[in-house]
């Protein structure tokens, strides 16, 4: 028990804020309370109303594993960038199964890529395609494209009032 307490206090020894944790499940109870109520595509949305709450850069318990989440780009760009080796097997938060983020190129999930060498990989192939020329080049591409998306949605919205995304 008193590993535990010590445990749950390292948030506050990094020096950062975040919900009060449960002694057992830590801030899993917070989820299940928002899934329950809101419904499980809603627990994306709750670390904003928990950013709004508790700043740029929180921590959360699940279970016994401490989770950072920030918003800034400083921090982001230190861990995602230029630590990225000390970070490469962070897993998967289990209120995104089903949810169109799960598996993404930032989070390789462990069973495709032990110990972290997938995103280590896909960094290395694909970092050389966003160079600024690259991007610059594929810049009219893309506004060409999404002038196209919005004029298609633009359309259906006069049409139909009313747009099903996942349509």
């Amino acid at each position: 028990m008193w590993r535990r307490y010590n445990y749950l206090k390292i948030r506050e020894r990094l020096g950062f804020t975040g919900p009060k944790p449960n002694f057992l499940l830590g801030n899993i109870s917070d989820f299940i309370k928002v899934a329950k109520e809101k419904g499980i595509e809603y627990t994306p949305y709750f670390r904003s109303e928990l950013q709004k709450q508790y700043g740029e850069t929180f921590g959360l318990y699940f279970g016994m594993m401490l989770e950072i989440t920030s918003t800034d780009m400083e921090f982001i760009r230190e861990v995602m960038i230029k630590q990225f080796s000390n970070f490469s097997e962070r897993p998967i938060d289990h209120f995104f199964r089903g949810y169109p983020m799960e598996e993404n190129l930032l989070m390789v999930p462990k069973y495709y890529a032990p110990k972290g060498i997938g995103w280590k990989e896909i960094r290395s192939i694909i970092s050389p395609v966003f160079t600024t020329g690259k991007i610059k080049q594929m810049y009219p591409i893309m506004h060409e494209r999404i002038e196209t998306l919005i004029s298609g949605l633009e359309k259906k919205i006069q049409k139909d009032n009313c747009i099903d995304i996942y349509e």
